[in-house]
């Protein structure tokens, strides 16, 4: 019997993995993504793949009473640049708690859910980011009302490298160009192919959650591969290209909380001495991606270069 799984931020990059391995599965799972524009042409792409498009506003209860029922599973995610959080940041906690809400009166079996750690516990209070409070806050709001699910710490985007323009190739110099805030040199950071891995260890939970929710409830899986430095990305692109690259650490990113959430990773990093790969999601069976494969399969086709190797 196929299972509902409703996924939020399914039109952006964490919901959208997760949504489109899925409903590569049809006979495992029926797709319901929720959305504020169902007729965007996002959303219009994965109803075209066999998605349900639901009318739903994570600030709306009553929309996501309505959106989660029949649910046996959810994807959980909130996004901090979303206008309606970046304006009021506190919208952030509530549209999480909103949904854990309405997947407590729907029965919701199993809630997978997108977060973060307390800055302010990894910096003792000195460098505190709402990009990561305001998730962390629901993390304790879904024990509070034992909702069964599972935790995901996730990581740092490879993706934002195109997304964001963080890495282009200088054709007239004919040299790669790394340009990204705040982040030094030789700051490890944890590091997350999310369109190959993110729903790859979301799937992996909902198809071993009836033989292993004793173990799995309320457990942190860190999902990234490795830390990776920006030299490290260079030194990838460099192997696999042939190009030589430059970084450039520019003053800040315009958000204050997005500069504070870097400086926190230079200074403490993400995740503490935690081992990556989490042996938890290696117990899952998922083997995760790393730097050399975002760049062989993205990266380098997304800048026009050729691969030497």
């Amino acid at each position: 019997m196929t299972r509902l799984v409703a996924v939020c931020g399914a039109t952006g990059n964490q919901g959208g993995s997760v949504a489109r391995l899925l409903l590569q599965n049809r006979d495992q799972y029926c797709v319901r993504i929720l959305t504020r524009n169902p007729q965007s042409p996002a959303a219009q792409a994965l109803t075209a793949l066999g998605a349900e498009a639901v009318k739903a506003d994570l600030t709306v209860p009553s929309d996501l009473d309505a959106a989660l029922s029949g649910c046996w599973g959810v994807f959980g995610v909130t996004n901090f640049y979303d206008s309606k959080i970046k304006d009021d940041p506190g919208s952030e906690e509530r549209q999480g708690k909103n949904l854990v809400d309405a997947a407590l009166a729907n029965g919701v079996r199993c809630f997978v859910w997108s977060t973060l750690p307390s800055s302010h516990k990894l910096s003792g209070g000195r460098l505190v980011s709402r990009i990561y409070e305001g998730k962390y806050h629901v993390d304790d709001y879904i024990r509070e009302k034992g909702v069964p699910g599972v935790f995901l710490y996730t990581g740092n985007f490879y993706e934002n490298m195109v997304s964001r323009q963080h890495v282009q190739y200088n054709r007239a110099l004919d040299h790669v160009e790394f340009r990204q805030p705040i982040i030094e040199w030789t700051t490890q950071l944890a590091m997350l192919y999310v369109q190959k891995d993110l729903g790859a260890i979301t799937k992996a939970v909902f198809d071993q959650w009836d033989a292993r929710e004793g173990g799995l409830n309320h457990q942190y899986l860190y999902v990234a591969n490795a830390r990776v430095t920006p030299a490290g990305i260079l030194a990838s692109i460099k192997k696999l290209t042939g190009k030589e690259g430059i970084y450039v650490r520019l003053p800040t990113t315009g958000v204050p909380d997005r500069d504070v959430m870097f400086q926190l990773y230079n200074e403490v990093g993400m995740y503490g001495a935690k081992k990556l790969p989490d042996e938890n999601i290696l117990n899952l069976g998922v083997e995760m991606h790393n730097v050399d494969d975002f760049v062989r399969e993205v990266l380098a086709p997304h800048l026009g270069l050729a691969l030497v190797t």
